[in-house]
């Protein structure tokens, strides 16, 4: 530890912060146990789900870390990895997180395929998810310490507590705007959260009966806690001003011209009159609101756009397409089993990397469930197929905004290039040449751009034609110049190999 961590580095404040919220999108945080599906959520001894407090502190340090940097971060979760213990970057965390209580917490699992170029599902691409579903109530409890140190050249323990303040509503922040996200799958529309009240207990540990006041305090003496007001501090108080956002993001407001349908099955193995073999996906499954999962999204984009660059690069299949989307999308993983000869997979396989793009799970208002029985027909008789009905529910009308973000000053491609590669399946999505869900080919899954709104929106703000051009010539501009970097490391390798069988012949001579 550091020097002005011993020399009497006593704690002389206790700020413990309370935030109630709700889950705006569905939770996975995964147990690591395959009991019910793939990836079961954690649940505590009584069953009911939760938020792990290490789930939480990874988040909010992370957040904390892409927007005020390694420095500031560092003094308030303690010493990072790199730090030299004993030296004066060795520090112990000031902050503690509690586990987040999830009450009236309903789970649901979703099935999902990963889908080839043909859009069909590829071998052993099946998978089971259980998760929370929205709208449960989340409590999240907090406690910063003080300590001695940093009352120097400062009269009163307010003003610390004031520049810790800030951290809860940078956090804040962060979860309503919805660049901190929590658990599995954050980047295809799980874990958002809507925080809706914050409130703030405070303890001044340099009055000498400000201990015994802590031990007797509790968590559930509500009429203890102060109000912290931060929506509309935030629009005046300089330093959010000068919190800038690390993600941009685009909103498409569309509308369901026809019918849509994400498939969700139902679970009863005994045939009754009253639930179809499959229907669209709706919110907690009770038919009120559909919804289009990030994952169907993502999906749809990115196999529409790997076509794309598939044709502007002139790549030789499909799955070079994928991997030169990988700096976009995340690593493209084929669905088969490990192969430690190929390269690229087993042991030797390159470090995986995430989806710089999130989809943002996609709640469709207005519209009503469509039920709808069909059969199949023997394409030879003209006749139907002997126990061939099937009933499935779908959805038609309702609008939807979609929103995609990215993180900003990511590296390759540009934010100019990635809002242009997105821009070219959104003009698609809006033209109805790209849609969404199943059964697409007889007509499901087109949307078209709502009547009378103002269009595409980027970071709140219309986007202009030009620009939208200038972003489209960017992603072309980058798929050249991938193309041309690949030929040259190819030509590069390639004669590093035949240098190598050069002198592997030479020394045989020899």
């Amino acid at each position: 530890m550091s020097e002005s961590a011993t020399n009497n580095n006593k704690i002389c404040g206790r700020l413990c912060i309370e935030m109630t919220g709700r889950l705006a999108s569905p939770l996975s945080v995964g147990s690591g146990e395959q009991e019910h599906t793939d990836a079961d959520v954690i649940v505590n001894a009584q069953g009911t789900p939760y938020i792990p407090g290490s789930t939480l502190a990874g988040a909010l340090r992370e957040y904390a870390n892409a927007v005020k940097g390694d420095a500031e971060t560092n003094r308030l979760f303690g010493a990072s990895e790199s730090a030299v213990p004993g030296s004066g970057d060795d520090r112990q965390s000031r902050i503690f997180i509690y586990d987040a209580a999830i009450e009236q917490a309903e789970t649901g699992v979703r099935d999902g395929v990963k889908l080839n170029e043909r859009k069909t599902a590829s071998h052993m691409g099946k998978y089971e998810l259980q998760f929370v579903e929205q709208d449960a109530a989340v409590t999240f409890r907090i406690e910063i310490l003080q300590r001695a140190e940093r009352l120097e050249g400062t009269e009163k323990i307010k003003a610390i507590w004031e520049q810790d303040e800030q951290w809860i509503k940078l956090w804040v922040r962060g979860f309503n705007e919805g660049e901190l996200r929590l658990g599995a799958k954050s980047r295809r529309g799980y874990g958002k959260i809507q925080i809706e009240r914050v409130r703030v207990k405070k303890f001044d540990m340099t009055d000498k009966d400000a201990y015994m006041k802590w031990l007797d305090w509790g968590w559930d003496q509500g009429d203890t806690f102060e109000t912290l007001e931060w929506e509309e501090e935030q629009k005046e108080d300089s330093y959010a001003n000068d919190v800038g956002r690390i993600e941009s993001c685009l909103e498409i407001p569309l509308q369901i011209a026809g019918t849509l349908l994400v498939r969700t099955y139902n679970t009863a193995f005994a045939r009754t009159a009253d639930i179809p073999d499959y229907g669209q996906m709706t919110v907690g499954g009770k038919g009120e609101k559909a919804t289009i999962p990030g994952s169907s999204w993502a999906g749809a984009f990115r196999s529409h756009i790997a076509k794309l660059v598939k044709e502007i690069g002139e790549l030789e299949n499909w799955e070079e397409a994928q991997q030169t989307l990988e700096p976009v999308f995340g690593t493209w993983i084929e669905a088969q089993k490990p192969d430690t000869k190929k390269p690229g997979t087993g042991k030797n396989a390159p470090e995986l990397c995430a989806s710089r793009v999130v989809f943002e799970e996609t709640v469709i208002e207005g519209g009503h469930a469509l039920p709808t029985a069909r059969i199949a027909v023997d394409r030879f008789t003209g006749g139907t197929v002997q126990g061939a009905l099937y009933e499935e529910t779908l959805w038609t009308g309702g609008t939807i905004r979609l929103r995609v973000r990215w993180k900003k000053d990511s590296g390759e491609p540009t934010d100019q290039a990635v809002c242009g590669m997105l821009l070219w399946a959104i003009k698609d999505l809006q033209s109805g040449l790209l849609t969404v869900g199943g059964e697409t080919a007889v007509g499901r899954g087109i949307c078209r751009p709502q009547e009378g709104d103002a269009g595409i929106l980027l970071d709140g703000e219309p986007l202009e034609e030009a620009r939208q051009e200038a972003c489209m010539q960017a992603a072309a501009s980058w798929v050249q110049t991938e193309k041309k970097r690949k030929e040259k490391a190819r030509i590069e390798q390639d004669q590093k190999e035949k240098e190598q069988n050069r002198r592997g012949q030479k020394d045989e001579t020899i």
